[in-house]
């Protein structure tokens, strides 16, 4: 039975991210080319709120039709479905 469970690797030590039950067996370890870049860094509050102002109100909320655009989504990405 495959199991996956991510981790970190420090110094030579691969730390789990929770104990399991398993003793004895092969893993393998796969190094993801974003874990060595830096963290992203947190947008400034003011760029933030400029942001937010710009777009504000460009969803009318009480006239959204969720199932509606969520149909025309699915429709646009993988085709009419029967």
């Amino acid at each position: 039975m495959e199991e996956r469970v991510q981790g970190f690797y420090k110094d030579g030590v691969v730390t789990l991210e929770r104990e399991l039950a398993v003793n004895n067996v092969p893993v393998m370890v796969v190094f993801y080319p974003q874990a060595e870049k830096e963290p992203r860094k947190k947008m400034p509050l003011e760029e933030a709120l400029r942001i937010l102002d710009k777009y504000a109100g460009s969803i009318d909320a009480d006239n959204f039709d969720y199932e509606r655009a969520k149909d025309e989504y699915f429709n646009e990405k993988y085709g009419p479905f029967d």
